[in-house]
C-alpha cells in the first residue's frame, strides 16, 4: 500500500506570545499564552485505482464513521475557511494573528484536497455516499447564509469539536485503527494530529473579531450537530447498506464508541462556553503531537501511523510510473 508524501513545510514554525482581549466582550484569551504557526504539510496520497469505500477490514463500521467525516469535510472545510477569510477582513488582526490564521487555512484547505480524492472511491461504489454528499452540501449552503460573525463562532466551535475528537481517537488508537488499511487510516489521523496543532487559531480569531464572540453560544451547539449528527445518521447510513449490518458485536461497538465519545467531548464542549477560556488551556493528546513532530525535513518524509516512535522512516519516490516504499 502506498504511502503519503509530505513537501517540506511553506512556512517555518516560529513561536510568539500573545496577549489579546476583546473590548466589551466577556470572553478574553488568557494573557502570556504561548501560539505555534502550524507546519503546512501537503500531503499527497496515492490512492490505487481499485480504492473501495471498505478500507477497515477488521471494524468495517467504524470506516463508515469515518466515510461519513470525510464526506461533510469537502463542505465544511471551505465554508470554514471562507468564513474565516470575510472575519479577518472585517477587522485590523496584528501581524501575528494573520500569520497563524493564514496557516490555519492553508492546512485545511490542504485536508480538503486529500478528503476530495479519498471520496471519489466512497461516492463511486456508494449510492449512499453520493446521498450523503449532497445533504452535506444542503446543510452548508444554508449555513453559508448567516452572517460572517456567525460563521467566524462555527469556525472556532467546530476546532473545539474536532480537538476533543482527536483526543477520543488518540486514546483508543490502536484499538480503532489496527486491522485498517494503513494509507487510509494515515489520512485521518494526520487530519486529526493537525486539528491539535491549530486547535486556537480559530478561537484567537473569535476573539479579534468585533461581534463574533457573542454568537458563539448559538454555533456550539450548530457545529455539534453538523459534524456529529451527520457522522451518526451519515456512518449509520452507510453501515445498514454493508453486509455486516446483522452482526450484533458490531452494533455493541457502535454504542459503546457513541458512549465514550460523548464523555469526551462533552466536557471540553461546556468548558469552551465558560469565562477566560482558551483552547490552548487544553491538554494536547501526546502521540499525535510525537508523529508530526518526527516529520523530517532533510527527506520531507513522515512515518505511517503505525511506525511512530520506532524510528522506521518512509519515503515516496515514483518509479516507472508507481509509488515504491522506501525504509
Amino acid at each position: 500500500m502506498a504511502l503519503a508524501e509530505v513537501p517540506a513545510p511553506a512556512t517555518p514554525p516560529t513561536t510568539s506570545t500573545t496577549s489579546t482581549s476583546t473590548g466589551g466582550s466577556p470572553r478574553s484569551k488568557p494573557a502570556e499564552v504561548e501560539t505555534d504557526t502550524p507546519h503546512v504539510r501537503r500531503v499527497k496520497f496515492a490512492w490505487p485505482e481499485d480504492q473501495t469505500d471498505t478500507w477497515h477490514h477488521s471494524m468495517p463500521e467504524f470506516g463508515c464513521g469515518a466515510n461519513a467525516i470525510s464526506l461533510l469535510m469537502t463542505y465544511a472545510e471551505p465554508y470554514g475557511v471562507g468564513q474565516m477569510r470575510k472575519g479577518l477582513g472585517q477587522f485590523e488582526p496584528d501581524a501575528d494573528l494573520a500569520e497563524r490564521a493564514d496557516s490555519l487555512m492553508r492546512q485545511e484547505m490542504a485536508h480538503l484536497r486529500a478528503h476530495k480524492d479519498f471520496n471519489k472511491a466512497l461516492t463511486a461504489h456508494s449510492r449512499t455516499a453520493r446521498v450523503l454528499d449532497r445533504v452535506g452540501k444542503w446543510m452548508f449552503g444554508r449555513l453559508a447564509k448567516r452572517s460572517v460573525a456567525f460563521g467566524v463562532a462555527f469556525a472556532a466551535a467546530f476546532e473545539i469539536v474536532a480537538f476533543a475528537s482527536a483526543r477520543w481517537a488518540e486514546a483508543g488508537l490502536r484499538r480503532y485503527f489496527t486491522g485498517a488499511d494503513e494509507q487510509s487510516a494515515t489520512l485521518f489521523l494526520w487530519h486529526l494530529a493537525e486539528e491539535i496543532e491549530h486547535k486556537g487559531i480559530a478561537h484567537d480569531v473569535l476573539l479579534a473579531h468585533p461581534t463574533a464572540a457573542k454568537k458563539y453560544k448559538l454555533a456550539l451547539p450548530v457545529a455539534f450537530i453538523a459534524l456529529i449528527g451527520f457522522t451518526a445518521v451519515g456512518g449509520l447510513s452507510l453501515f445498514v447498506t454493508s453486509r455486516h449490518v446483522f452482526n450484533p458485536m458490531r452494533w455493541a461497538r457502535l454504542i459503546g464508541w457513541g458512549v465514550s465519545f460523548a464523555f469526551v467531548v462533552m466536557p471540553v464542549a461546556a468548558t469552551s462556553l465558560t469565562r477566560g477560556f482558551h483552547p490552548d488551556q487544553l491538554i494536547d493528546p501526546p502521540w499525535m503531537k510525537m508523529w508530526l513532530s518526527e516529520y523530517d525535513e532533510a527527506s520531507e518524509t513522515m512515518p505511517l501511523w503505525t511506525d511512530a516512535g520506532l524510528g522506521s522512516r518512509a519515503a515516496m519516490t515514483a518509479t516507472d510510473g508507481a509509488i515504491a516504499r522506501q525504509v
